[in-house]
């Protein structure tokens, strides 16, 4: 079931409607070298509930899908709010081929990235869920 999930992201982040966006994104513990190093988002997949229901026997997986958004600091919130509607476009609401199912998200803001001041980050933040096996 991880990997499911891994794959029905991953999907999406190759899908041509997201591509077109032009908004770089990179798993969370990506090394190599960053295209546009004024914007880009990062990802990460934090599986951290798993049930086992009694009358069917199936098995349920529950966590969040966080996404930080990178963008040039100095420019407000215009384009990590735009960025946000694109991955709600995306996620919000879906059930996708591998049957994860994302609930409704939210964003957190977090200001200037203590890292490199240049830029200005937030954590959009969606709840999923997958059954199987």
């Amino acid at each position: 079931m991880f990997h499911n999930i891994l794959a029905d992201v991953n999907s999406v982040f190759a899908s041509s409607a997201w591509t077109s966006n032009n908004i770089a994104m990179y798993p969370e513990n990506y090394q190599g070298s960053i295209s546009n190093s004024n914007e880009f988002c990062r990802f990460n997949i934090l599986p951290s509930a798993s049930d086992h229901l009694a009358y069917g026997g199936d098995k349920s997986l529950s966590g969040l899908l966080i996404v930080r958004i990178f963008v040039k600091a100095g420019e407000g919130q215009t384009r990590i709010m735009q960025i946000s509607d694109i991955l709600d476009n995306s996620f919000e609401n879906k059930i996708l081929t591998n049957k994860t199912e994302f609930g409704k998200s939210y964003l957190n803001v977090e200001g200037l990235d203590p890292a490199n001041q240049s830029l200005y980050r937030a954590q959009y933040i969606i709840p999923f869920k997958i059954y199987g096996e």
